[in-house]
């Protein structure tokens, strides 16, 4: 069965090094004859979230924007992939910005019971690719804690973090070919159903 792979690049550097990733990653994904879909986040206008709560009463965000478009693409997806770039030892302001505009999905879920996505189909499953500068021990602990907390309230199942430090400037991804190699093992135990 054919699964829909949706692959987020949310770096502001369209040829940036987690888009390098993911881009090997959704060619993967379709080589193995899966519909794959690459949205850079950039491509999308985004407003953050203004905390007004609006939301939590019928579940649905009153700024009228891209994310709608989004929205039904992550609850249509069976696998997500996001690549997202660490800046400040946190996930870059694209990538915040879009889960932070997730709540709505988090009142349907939370407040409302409502279902966000119909249990047909395969276990939903996804995948973290992401790189920074620094070398420092815990530089992904909270990105990574943000996409765990965005792929539970999506009921997707998070499988791998591919993480890389020390790649500051763009292109050095190139230098790491081990980093494609696991990126392409973590594709291939991700498609499995």
């Amino acid at each position: 069965m054919a699964l829909s792979v949706l692959g987020i690049a949310c770096s502001p550097r369209r040829n940036g090094n987690t888009t390098r990733l993911l881009l090997e990653s959704l060619k993967d994904a379709h080589a193995e004859g899966h519909q794959a879909e690459l949205i850079y986040l950039t491509d999308l206008k985004i407003n953050p979230c203004q905390g007004c709560g609006a939301c939590s009463a019928k579940g649905v965000c009153v700024i009228r924007d891209d994310i709608l478009k989004l929205q039904d693409k992550l609850v249509n997806c069976n696998r997500l992939i996001i690549a997202a770039p660490i800046y400040f030892m946190g996930i870059n302001s694209q990538t915040k910005t879009m889960i932070d505009r997730m709540q709505t999905f988090w009142a349907r879920k939370y407040l409302l019971n409502q279902t966000l996505v119909k249990s047909v189909g395969p276990e939903r499953r996804g995948l973290f690719i992401s790189t920074a500068g620094t070398m420092l021990p815990n530089v992904f602990e909270c990105a990574e804690r943000s996409i765990k907390t965005f792929f539970h309230m999506l009921d997707i199942q998070y499988t791998k973090a591919c993480l890389y430090s020390g790649i500051d400037q763009a292109g050095d991804i190139e230098k790491s070919p081990d980093a494609f190699v696991e990126v392409h093992r973590a594709t291939q135990s991700l498609l499995i159903s």
